[in-house]
């Protein structure tokens, strides 16, 4: 067995397995925002959360969440089933 499969299945044993798979998909998906659009964009999109194949992702504007729909291929990989966009999340430097 290899490392990865005992870590998976530790993580599992201990009842957080969802949480971390959860918690790498929604950075993963950070990344690729800030790959596309930049520290201006990571500055305006957010990834919230990933939760039984939803992903939720928070944006200052309409607009910049219609900037989102054309990455949204590169998003939605495995296990994502759906993308949701929320605007106007609190920016945490006002």
């Amino acid at each position: 067995m290899d490392n990865n499969n005992l870590f998976s299945k530790r993580l599992d044993q201990l009842g957080i397995k969802r949480q971390v798979d959860a918690s790498m998909i929604v950075a993963s998906a950070q990344k690729t925002i800030t790959e596309n659009f930049g520290e201006r964009g990571s500055e305006n999109i957010r990834v919230v959360s990933f939760n039984r194949g939803t992903l939720k992702i928070s944006t200052t504007s309409g607009a910049w969440s219609a900037e989102c729909q054309g990455i949204i291929p590169k998003i939605k990989i495995k296990p994502i089933e759906r993308v949701i966009f929320v605007s106007g999340y609190y920016n945490e430097e006002n």
